[in-house]
This record gives structure tokens, C-alpha cells and sequence, in this order.
């Protein structure tokens, strides 16, 4: 008979190790298109088998590539990993007659002229997802934090799922899918954390102990291979030691990258500071969080969140800026970008402004090109 630790893919010393705390590192989701007609086109693997896997993986179609970074103290420099890496994407890109662009969704790709990268991970979930999995053309950015200890690791999960909404509304990337304006500002959400039943926003965790246990539940039962098949919008990484926060839309922009980049660092820092003060905070219910995360899909920084404490409606972005301060008093992180970041139109308002002016959502398509390009100059 197999034993737990046989068949476990939770580490024995799973943040338990003695690490640096409040460390980062990112990944970024970003396509390849024909220059001429900006439509998703093939590429990835190529690239992938040129360059060291420590800084780009595969991620699902052959149109995307992931960048990884290093491990950094400060958002700076996970981000100036990200911009030498699409440096190099960007030549290979030219080498291979394609444009490089992100975005939460890619305005005019039709998810059925893609293919499947030869990857056996991708590959099962093909099998097992069938046409779910083929239709997810999305991309994002996921943006990690080191953790020491199971229950602090924890607290971070339960409580960053209440700012789900918060770093979704900065970040909307994807009014368009296949070529229609969707009337969402983030039509990421939509087509994948509202389409997978392991995906979304998750349900608190009472202790280590649920985590662990629903983890081997999945793995004996066959419903999943890896810790990459849990695809919630904040999930722990027993591998990295970290918390991962995967809320927001991909950025076109590295300087907005940045500044979400050092939102999630701060909201990590005030929830450890919570944790190691002994005073911790009421964990939500998913459908209080809901109704704000749909708010941030729906209508970005201009809609209404729920206030948890009065239940009051608030505008969105006046409830960004209160949390913007509370975070100012909690961390040594730079938050000047965050605040330029919630004074700013949102790469959605972007996009829709281009779509407007041009009627064409191909030109949607090459804007994102072209201030892709731009950032890595």
C-alpha cells in the first residue's frame, strides 16, 4: 500500500526551511503574432528550446511564453528581470517574423487555431479538460512572496483573498475576446478563473492540516498531477516557500508591473506584521469577496466595492486609495508608483480608447505590439 509521504507532492519540509522572509519573484504570460495580421501565431517551443529553462517555460499554447525571475528583495528588481527578458524575447520574436505583445487577453486570437505546446503536463490536461482547456487564452502575471512557517503561510492565504478585488481592479488588461468587446474590463476572469472548477477565488483554510489534506484528497484520487493544477487566484507554493498571488491581468507597461508588484509585497508585509503581532484579523466569506471581484471585472477602477466592516458601497478607487495608506503606515516598500497606478486610466481604458478612435480591435492588437516593444528599448 502506498504511503502518504509516497505519493505527496507537498515537500516534508515545506516552509519550514530557513529562508529570507518577504523575498519576490514573478512570472509573466506574454504572445507571439504575425506582424501583418496581429494574430496569435506559433513560436514559443521554438524559443524554448534556445534558451536555459530557469528563464522561460512553456505555458499551455504555443503562442505564449512564461518569463520567470529571480529571487529579489525589492519590486525594482523583479521587474528588471522581467525587461531583460523581453529583450531577449523580442529578438527571438524578430528571428522568427513574429511581434511579442501582453495583455490579460489577446484582442483577435481565436483560441481554435491554437496549438497545444508538446509538453506532457499540457498534454493531460487536454485530455482531461478537452475544450475548457483549449479555449484558455489568457495571460497574466503571478507575483511571489517568501513565508517561513505553515500557519503564517496560512493566515497569508486566507487573508489576501480579501484584496483579490483590489489588485484585479489596478490591473484589468482584457476588454476583448475573439475580436468582441465583452463589456469586462477583465475578460481573463471571465474565460478562465470563472471557468475551472480549481480556479477562481478559493475558500479559506481552517489550518495546514486542510491544506495538506485536500492536496493528498486530489492527488489519490487521480484529479491531479501537480500543484500547478490548482489555479486560484492565491495559492501556496510548498515548493518556492511562498505565497502566490495570480489576481492580476499581464501589463503591457513594466512600470505598472512594478507598482503591482510592490502592492502585493505590502500586503504581504502588513498580513506577516498582523501574524507575528498576534492580532489577526476575521477571515471572509467567498461571497462577500465575490461581489467586489465582479465589481473589478465588470467595471475596473470605476465601479463600487462593498465595505466589509459597514457594508457600504464605496467608489472603487477611493477604496483602493484607503488601502494605499493603511499600507503606507506597514511597510518600507516604495509605494509611489502604486499611487500614480490608482490615479491612471487602466491598460482596459487603453485598449477600449484605441478600439474607439479605430473601430478595429486588430489595432487594439497592434498598440499592445507596439508598447511592448517600446517598454524593453
Amino acid at each position: 500500500m502506498n504511503t502518504r509521504d509516497d505519493i505527496s507532492l507537498i515537500p516534508q519540509d515545506a516552509f519550514e526551511k530557513d529562508i529570507k522572509e518577504g523575498t519576490l519573484g514573478a512570472e509573466e504570460e506574454l504572445w507571439l503574432a504575425d506582424p501583418e495580421t496581429f494574430k496569435l501565431a506559433d513560436g514559443a517551443q521554438k524559443i524554448l528550446a534556445l534558451e536555459p529553462a530557469k528563464l522561460f517555460s512553456g505555458e499551455l499554447i504555443d503562442c505564449e511564453i512564461e518569463s520567470n525571475t529571480g529571487v529579489h528583495d525589492e519590486p525594482a528588481g523583479v521587474v528588471g528581470d522581467l525587461v531583460s527578458r523581453r529583450r531577449v524575447l523580442l529578438g527571438h520574436a524578430e528571428d522568427l517574423g513574429r511581434v511579442l505583445g501582453t495583455s490579460g487577453t489577446h484582442p483577435i486570437g481565436d483560441w481554435r487555431e491554437q496549438e497545444i505546446i508538446d509538453k506532457p503536463h499540457y498534454q493531460r490536461l487536454k485530455k482531461k479538460l478537452g475544450w475548457l482547456i483549449r479555449r484558455n487564452n489568457t495571460f497574466s502575471v503571478h507575483v511571489h512572496y517568501a513565508v517561513r512557517g505553515r500557519a503564517k503561510a496560512v493566515y497569508l492565504f486566507n487573508r489576501l483573498r480579501e484584496y483579490v478585488p483590489h489588485m484585479l481592479a489596478l490591473s484589468v488588461n482584457s476588454p476583448f475576446w475573439q475580436g468582441e468587446y465583452t463589456d469586462m474590463h477583465s475578460a481573463r476572469v471571465l474565460m478562465f478563473s470563472r471557468a475551472y472548477h480549481r480556479a477562481g477565488l478559493p475558500g479559506p483554510l481552517a489550518d495546514w492540516a486542510e491544506y495538506a489534506d485536500y492536496v493528498d484528497y486530489l492527488k489519490r484520487s487521480g484529479l491531479i498531477d501537480t500543484l500547478g493544477e490548482i489555479w486560484w487566484d492565491v495559492r501556496l507554493h510548498p515548493g518556492l516557500d511562498t505565497v502566490e498571488i495570480r489576481a492580476f491581468d499581464a501589463q503591457s507597461d513594466p512600470a505598472r508591473t512594478e507598482a503591482l508588484v510592490a502592492l502585493a509585497a505590502a500586503l504581504c508585509d502588513m498580513l506577516a506584521g498582523e501574524y507575528g503581532s498576534g492580532e489577526l484579523a476575521p477571515i471572509l466569506s467567498n461571497r462577500e469577496i465575490e461581489e467586489n471581484k465582479w465589481s473589478a471585472q465588470r467595471y475596473g477602477l470605476e465601479g463600487v466595492f462593498i465595505d466589509h466592516e459597514t457594508h457600504e458601497a464605496l467608489a472603487t478607487r477611493g477604496a483602493i486609495e484607503a488601502l494605499v495608506e493603511r499600507l503606507s503606515g506597514t511597510t518600507s516598500r516604495d509605494l509611489s508608483g502604486l499611487r500614480r497606478l490608482v490615479d491612471e486610466p487602466t491598460e482596459s481604458v487603453r485598449q477600449l480608447e484605441v478600439w474607439r478612435e479605430t473601430g478595429s480591435t486588430r489595432e487594439v492588437a497592434k498598440d499592445l505590439a507596439a508598447r511592448t516593444l517600446a517598454s524593453a528599448l
